[in-house]
């Protein structure tokens, strides 16, 4: 084959230097844009959230343990005269996607002890607890605290399972999440309500306060949408008591 020629057969020893100058080129445009894309679509994605899940560290928790709408561990904040401020909130659930309605229900109203699993997120605090680890204390129930009516509300945002949203798994919110979340709610985890502005975490339950049904809100979960409610706050935690019936689905 003469070398000048830039015609190539798959069996002659080597192309000729033209083609093999081309393809080089190639070769390395090629690999240049797959670097280029694969930068463009890691700075497309979001930002992981600051969530934490304390997996495998097993911490001590004391408080009064109330059952109802979901259960919780009110911690007393010493220093705190304001009856709606001097106690912490931490949701309790159970392993996997499962509530603590079943683990913590001989001991409500009582001041307890407690391992467990911290999940937390922007001021958010939940307790993965061990099985069998509660234990009445000999200490006197604390008080529940005041409750502070705060008003009627209409938000926008999303029903997000607590758990995942708070740290076991990020993102833990958005349409990818929701199959993840779907499972969780039915199986008992607390729901949460997300503002999309600013990120603001609301419990939400009945009008009656009382725990919601999934299945009349189950259709919304994930999706953006609108809520109206009358807003209370109890210790630490904003709680959205709400008709399922005025929940909207928001234009996208």
């Amino acid at each position: 084959m003469n070398e000048k020629s830039d015609f190539y057969v798959g069996y002659l020893p080597q192309a000729s230097s033209a083609l093999r100058h081309f393809l080089r080129k190639v070769v390395l445009a090629l690999g240049l844009l797959g670097v280029v894309l694969a930068l463009a679509l890691v700075l497309a994605q979001m930002p992981f959230a600051k969530s934490y899940f304390e997996f495998g560290k097993q911490r001590d928790f004391e408080g009064t343990l109330i059952s109802e709408p979901y259960p919780e561990l009110l911690v007393h904040r010493p220093g705190q005269i304001d009856p709606t401020q001097n106690t912490s909130a931490y949701l309790l659930v159970a392993p996997g996607k499962h509530g603590a309605d079943a683990l913590v229900r001989d001991f409500a109203g009582k001041e307890v002890h407690l391992r467990g699993q911290l999940i937390y997120r922007d001021g958010g605090t939940m307790v993965e607890v061990e099985p069998s680890s509660i234990r009445p204390t000999a200490i006197p129930a604390a008080g529940l605290g005041g409750i502070r009516d705060l008003g009627p509300v209409t938000l926008n945002g999303e029903i997000v399972d607590s758990k995942c949203y708070l740290g076991v798994m990020n993102p833990g919110q958005g349409k990818v999440h929701r199959d993840c979340a779907s499972r969780c709610l039915s199986g008992g985890i607390p729901p949460l309500f997300i503002e999309s502005d600013n990120g603001r975490q609301f419990l939400l339950v009945a009008q009656d306060g009382r725990p919601l049904r999934y299945e009349v809100f189950k259709e919304f979960i994930a999706e953006p949408i609108s809520v109206t409610g009358e807003l209370v706050q109890r210790a630490d935690t904003r709680v959205l008591r709400i008709d399922p019936s005025q929940l909207r689905h928001n234009s996208e």
